[in-house]
């Protein structure tokens, strides 16, 4: 285990080293799940999005939405998803498929996001699959990549890959940290992210 520890390390190092040569930004980011039963939440999410490492507030997306668990494997979701500093604002839906290959958990993922953005109005589409690596009971390693497009000028819109570590603090509260590689047509960025994770059962 202290192996897999020391690799994790040395890739978060080695990540740094690169991200210093590129813009560098941070995301602080608190999730909120709000149980009304095994099956049905409501989720709201909060990142304060800073495009250097001063953690200075450039943006600030807010979410809100319910899910609802259809299988162990199956999940849906919709909701509501603001950014004030690009005057967007819109709704989301949501399905993830999970599924398990030894320890490793592999979840699939698509978004429908409709977005107004001031007058105009666009649609994105959001593929992803994360890998989910249990490192120990409470650490796992999860290693995402996302892949964004739209319907209005080029189809590509943006492209998140992450490393980041979890970590279990108790039966409600999960901390992240990692690193995400975050490309657009014509640019290139690496963020810092930490994350909270708070789940409060009704």
């Amino acid at each position: 285990m202290k192996s897999k520890f020391n690799f994790l390390f040395f890739f978060l190092v080695v990540s740094s080293f690169s991200a210093a040569q590129n813009d560098v930004g941070s995301w602080l980011i608190y999730k909120n799940k709000l149980k009304l039963n095994n099956k049905t939440s409501i989720d709201s999410q909060y990142q304060h999005r800073s495009f250097s490492l001063d953690f200075a507030e450039d943006q600030a997306l807010i979410t809100l939405g319910m899910s609802h668990v259809i299988s162990p494997n199956l999940t849906v979701s919709a909701g509501y998803r603001k950014i004030g500093a690009l005057s967007e604002n819109g709704m989301y839906q949501k399905i993830a498929f999970s599924t398990q290959l030894n320890k490793i958990i592999f979840t699939n993922s698509f978004f429908l996001e409709e977005r107004w953005l001031g007058d105009n109005f666009q649609l994105r589409y959001r593929f992803g699959l994360t890998a989910n690596i249990p490192l120990s009971r409470k650490t796992a390693l999860n290693l995402t990549e996302e892949v964004f497009l739209q319907n209005t000028g080029t189809s590509f819109n943006q492209n998140r890959v992450t490393a980041q570590v979890s970590h279990k603090l108790s039966d409600a509260l999960q901390f992240n940290s990692g690193l995400m590689h975050w490309q657009f047509p014509n640019l290139k960025s690496w963020v810092f992210l930490l994350s909270l994770s708070h789940t409060i059962k009704l």
